[in-house]
């Protein structure tokens, strides 16, 4: 009976500790959420950006990514401090929210290129299926964007309206980033 008693706590305590070593590695895995591009940091003011020598104004800066220049626009949003409003009755001001590269021309060797790089560094979290694709395709929706890190750093398609099409890499708050996942929860079909 000892023996069996004794295969049976080894078998427990190797249970626990493969279940530890498995959740250990998943939340190693997930990382701290995503605090901007390079220099440029989420809920930084306009006045903040225009400074850093890459700017040359509070919405355009330029990088060199991928041995080219490659423009980069901001996109501010008004940033609520609690008590901020009430206390001085000013709106709150904008704040850093939305990081947008153009990477340029859209070509599918490109496209799967930026997959690669990204997939890198970042754990993707919402790829394309193929019904997004074809509605893509099928109804000219504008753009096509698969998740990284919960939604945090985008890999978009962009259609221009004469038809040519352009690939951005975007940084988004964790609020945007939350945005963008419940868009794409309402946009799923339901399961039948």
């Amino acid at each position: 009976m000892k023996s069996h008693s004794g295969s049976r706590r080894i078998q427990t305590c190797s249970l626990i500790v493969f279940s530890s070593i498995v959740l250990t590695s998943m939340l190693g895995y997930a990382g701290p959420s995503i605090d901007g591009f390079r220099d440029l940091k989420f809920g930084m003011t306009e006045e903040e950006v225009s400074a850093l020598p890459a700017c040359r104004s509070s919405t355009e800066c330029l990088y060199e990514l991928t041995d080219k220049n490659r423009y980069v626009e901001m996109t501010y949003l008004p940033e609520t401090v609690p008590g901020s409003a009430e206390s001085t009755g000013t709106p709150p001001a904008p704040r850093l929210a939305k990081i947008t590269i153009d990477m340029g021309p859209y070509t599918d060797e490109w496209h799967q290129q930026l997959q690669i790089i990204l997939g890198e560094s970042y754990r993707l979290t919402h790829d394309l299926t193929e019904a997004t694709m074809q509605s893509f395709l099928v109804t000219k929706q504008d753009e096509l964007n698969a998740g990284y890190e919960d939604g945090q750093v985008l890999l978009t398609v962009v259609r221009r309206p004469f038809g040519n099409m352009t690939l951005k890499v975007v940084y988004q708050n964790a609020a945007l980033a939350a945005d963008f996942i419940q868009h794409l929860h309402a946009a799923a079909p339901s399961p039948k």
